[in-house]
């Protein structure tokens, strides 16, 4: 077998010419997103840093004005217990009692304050925490993604209690077996027809997928049966994080 020295030098050339293409419009473009990627972490992180800074500052605050309020309420029972013994010697319960009722009122205004303290700083925690991690899958979610989670829906709908198929089994059949699929990114047929599949096998009913994008989910898909909607994307796992705080409140 013998080289053509001319076909192997074209190849060489054909090959710089690939390399040097690459390394133009591939490698530097990626180089150069990969580092404005770091550097939006890194200032993510900066600014994670400095809210934790000043929530740590908050709390001391909080503590000192917490230790204050203590020791005001020290005094304040001390000279109050004086009184108390004064007007006790002289019969006026009532005055003690109204006394008694007063200081209650404040340690509950105070509990209230710390509570309601404790629940904002949960629930900004919480959204921040929810915006970061939505601009981050913006970046990094797309249709193999949409893909994975309809197949996670598929698999998930063999384990469902029949009492949990039943209203959508019905919901199904009301609608002559239509059904809403919506994904970030569209769905690749394979992905489709096993998901409808899956649906009708569960459903007991021959399903009329209707499919349409939202890039608004983020990742992953929504499929409507009816009334009933059933969820496997992004952007509402994201919305119950964010609504973390006020549900545990």
């Amino acid at each position: 077998m013998q080289i053509d020295t001319t076909t192997f030098v074209l190849q060489l050339i054909n090959f710089a010419v690939l390399v040097w293409i690459l390394q133009r419009f591939l490698y530097r473009p990626v180089l150069a997103a990969i580092d404005r990627r770091r550097a939006a972490v890194e200032k993510t992180m900066g600014d994670a840093r400095e809210l934790r800074a000043q929530a740590e500052r908050l709390r001391a605050g909080y503590e000192a004005q917490l230790a204050d309020w203590e020791r005001e309420r020290v005094r304040a029972r001390g000279a109050l217990e004086s009184e108390l013994a004064t007007l006790r010697a002289k019969g006026l319960a009532d005055v003690a009692q109204g006394v008694e009722r007063e200081r209650d009122r404040h340690a509950a205004l105070a509990a209230k304050r710390e509570t309601d303290w404790k629940r904002e700083t949960e629930q900004q925690a919480l959204d921040q925490a929810a915006a970061f991690a939505a601009r981050l899958l913006e970046r990094v979610a797309d249709g193999a993604l949409d893909e994975r989670l309809a197949g996670v829906l598929a698999e998930d709908l063999v384990s469902w209690p029949d009492g949990r198929i039943a209203p959508l089994a019905e919901a199904a059949r009301a609608f002559g077996g239509r059904v809403s699929v919506t994904s970030a990114h569209p769905l690749p047929e394979a992905a489709r027809e096993r998901l409808a599949q899956a649906l009708a096998a569960r459903l007991g009913v021959e399903c009329r997928p209707e499919y349409a994008v939202d890039a608004m989910l983020l990742g992953g898909v929504s499929v409507g049966v009816g009334p009933w909607v059933l969820q496997a994307n992004l952007r509402d796992e994201l919305r119950v994080l964010a609504g973390g705080a006020a549900h545990a409140g």
